[in-house]
């Protein structure tokens, strides 16, 4: 291969990880100074939420983040390797996340329809179910036109939460597979890949085995002490 090519093969590459790293940096950066921003939102948005379950009895449990600029780097790293560019900030939908976790199926479905009236804003809804036993609905959420009219809520305009409802039998199961597959905790990938994938095959047998079975029965048992 000629000196020259070369040169220009190893110039572009340079370039392009150069404005890789400037589009990274820049995001970050624009994301630190809104960061203030975005955890009022968090507080505000998760206070909404608890309200319109407060007043319907539901049985639940709710926790609320504001995403680290740490896991938004490796957001926008992992992205940008699928492909995915955002242009903005406000591009970026889960910077804050919202979960919610019912007892029931039945309650988390009534819940959704509950926020589908009462929010008023923005709300583009999602079901994930994925092959790892992770079964959630997933809405992105923004405040609607009437509530921010009110002063405590007119700085909101544009932001956008990420909030997910699943059960409490998927719910557990998704943290436990997060940290043994996802997350990796014992580092076994590397270890031992084998075993890693080994491990991932038994995981997925419980989960069809025992869990959605474990789900099912646990709605018929609701059932009965209710009829």
């Amino acid at each position: 291969m000629a000196p020259g090519l070369i040169d220009n093969i190893i110039a572009m590459f340079n370039s392009r990880h150069k404005d890789e790293k400037v589009y990274v940096e820049g995001i970050l950066t624009d994301y630190k100074n809104k960061r203030p921003g975005y955890e009022e939102f968090r507080v505000a948005a998760h206070k909404t939420l608890e309200a319109l379950l407060e007043e319907s009895g539901y049985k639940y449990q709710i926790f609320s983040r504001t995403k680290i600029p740490e896991r938004l780097e490796e957001k926008l790293i992992r992205k940008r390797a699928e492909g995915v560019y955002y242009y903005s900030v406000e591009d970026i939908e889960d910077l804050v996340g919202i979960r919610v976790v019912f007892y029931t199926e039945r309650d988390k479905e009534k819940f959704i329809k509950k926020i589908k009236n009462e929010i008023g804003g923005f709300l583009k809804v999602k079901e994930r179910n994925k092959q790892n036993g992770y079964k959630a609905t997933h809405i992105i959420m923004s405040f609607g036109r009437k509530r921010l009219k009110l002063s405590e809520y007119k700085h909101f305009r544009g932001f956008k939460s990420e909030i997910q409802i699943t059960s409490i039998l998927h719910h557990a199961w998704a943290e436990i597979e997060h940290d043994l597959i996802y997350k990796d905790i014992n580092n076994l990938k590397i270890k031992n890949p084998e075993k890693f994938e080994l491990m991932k095959q038994k995981m997925k047998g419980l989960m069809e085995k025992y869990i959605k079975k474990a789900a099912t029965e646990l709605e018929e048992i609701i059932d009965e002490g209710i009829n």
